[in-house]
């Protein structure tokens, strides 16, 4: 199938089929990458590559803003009458081209603010961050677009090979040079050859669809709020380690080293399926503002359900699993793998909320939602007592407060939508 042409009409089950078919690949490809890493480079190394892949999946996750905030305009476009609406004057991939450029050279100017306290020796691979920040906000356009145009087939090809094509390089790096600085570089490299793979492929007809009829003000101001609370939800995912290395800075290397280790470990089964769905579930809600409330409670439940299910598992094997197959100097007692896990959980409910607020164009709730819940999670690290309780504590009660804030918000919409409703009918 050509990326530029639209897929038939599939069902929600099928759409979910397709993306969770990428997930599951790119998910497993994540393990194989933190595992092969691990035993290759030991656990104080280690600690400088989680800190050097948390901070470039930071602002990868800070430009996830892009991506949701692309389908959300994509998905209107869809749905805008042609005759009636103001024609195309913006385009998507202008767009995501200027905020890359603005990123890559906001983090490479600033980089001795914050990488020598970040990757101490290692600081020059600051370079890798800012380069491959930037491009990632391209990719984020074009997944936004697919997803935008139920493109589920496309999105999860493209999902699926973001985690092959990172394997495959770290895994030749591995083989020959293992050591931060390549691997670094093998890290951002997928995001060079999907930029290129896209346009390659899709051709005019993908560039085409990237016009829309909103201005570039709107899509500033628009994705300005999207980025804001995407920056919460990189401090509680993809940013914690790198959080957690300047707050607790005078760890021992190896023990940063293994908790970095478990924190990606045990979130990753959950919370690398629902950032993906992302997309899918901002269109869902959109598409079926009717049964919001339903498709809520369906999605909130199938998180918490999971996150016990493989809180269970990791207290009954975590411990005896990171000691055999990783090494004795990843064990963590199996109470903090499975609190790990259930906290992943608290994220995850944040990640089924926020899109219901974005389809009704809550932006600035979605945004305060996930701003509250970072900062009461970075507050609580810096509570008294054992880091190894902190860290399962702040990102369980951080991510509570702030779905408390979405779900408030969601029932008021409703409320309103309700009493308008009443008062036109009379």
């Amino acid at each position: 199938m050509v990326v530029g042409e639209p897929e038939p009409a599939a069902g929600a089950r099928q759409s979910v089929l397709w993306m969770l078919g990428g997930t599951i690949i790119t998910g497993l490809a994540g393990y194989l990458v933190m595992w092969l890493t691990a035993r290759a480079i030991g656990a104080a190394e280690y600690a400088v590559f989680g800190v050097f892949w948390s901070a470039l999946f930071l602002v990868v996750g800070v430009l996830f803003g892009l991506q949701q905030e692309a389908t959300r305009v994509v998905v209107d476009e869809t749905q805008t009458d042609e005759a009636s609406a103001p024609r195309r004057r913006s385009s998507l991939w202008v767009f995501a081209a200027g905020a890359g450029l603005l990123v890559a050279v906001a983090l490479a100017a600033t980089a001795l603010l914050w990488a020598p306290p970040a990757l101490g020796d290692h600081s020059m691979l600051a370079v890798q961050v800012a380069l491959g920040s930037g491009l990632s906000a391209i990719v984020a356009v074009a997944s936004g677009m697919l997803a935008g145009r139920q493109r589920w087939r496309v999105l999860g090809a493209v999902i699926a090979a973001d985690g092959l094509l990172r394997l495959t390089c770290v895994g030749v790096v591995l083989l020959t040079l293992p050591t931060p600085g390549p691997l670094a570089w093998a890290v951002i490299a997928p995001y060079v050859l999907i930029v290129t793979g896209l346009f390659a492929i899709g051709g005019r007809r993908f560039i085409r669809d990237g016009r829309v009829r909103l201005s570039y003000r709107r899509l500033t101001a628009n994705s300005g709020q999207t980025v804001v609370a995407a920056s919460a939800t990189a401090v509680l995912i993809n940013g914690f380690p790198l959080v957690l290395s300047l707050v607790a800075h005078d760890l021992d290397a190896a023990l940063l080293g293994a908790l970095i280790f478990a924190i990606t470990l045990t979130r990753a089964p959950l919370l690398v399926p629902l950032m993906a769905l992302q997309s899918y579930l901002v269109t869902a809600f959109t598409l079926r503002r009717d049964e919001q409330r339903r498709l809520l409670v369906t999605w909130l439940g199938i998180v918490a359900v999971g996150a016990v299910a493989i809180a269970t598992v990791v207290w009954l094997a975590g411990e005896w699993a990171l000691d055999v197959f990783v090494g004795p100097e990843f064990a963590l007692p199996a109470s903090l793998l499975a609190g790990l896990v259930l906290a992943a959980g608290c994220i995850g409910a944040l990640c089924v909320s926020g899109p219901a607020l974005l389809a009704r164009g809550l932006h600035t709730a979605y945004a305060v939602g996930w701003v509250v819940a970072s900062v009461a999670t970075v507050v609580i690290l810096f509570l008294p007592g054992p880091i190894t309780v902190l860290i399962p504590l702040a990102l369980a009660a951080g991510p509570l407060v702030g779905v408390a804030v979405h779900l408030i918000v969601l029932a008021r919409s409703r409320s309103d939508r309700r009493a308008m409703t009443v008062a036109s009918a009379g």
